[in-house]
């Protein structure tokens, strides 16, 4: 029941992930913006994917669910 519990709130966390790189996608249609920003923007999206993928693997480690093969 605990590991659920956890898994829960670590796979709420990764939805926060997934809404963090829409908005920035989002910040990238905006026109005119310096290409260092848009470097730096890259580089964020970049991270919150890696933090994404880590708190996919623990949400699989604690509800014991594995995602289904195609």
């Amino acid at each position: 029941m605990l590991n659920n519990n956890l898994a829960a709130l670590v796979a709420k966390n990764n939805a926060g992930e997934q809404v963090a790189i829409q908005e920035y996608l989002e910040l990238l249609t905006m026109p005119g913006l310096p290409k260092e920003l848009i470097d730096d923007i890259h580089e964020i999206i970049s991270d919150e994917m890696n933090h994404s993928e880590r708190l996919s693997k623990w949400t699989e480690r604690l509800s014991g669910v594995m995602p289904a093969k195609d």
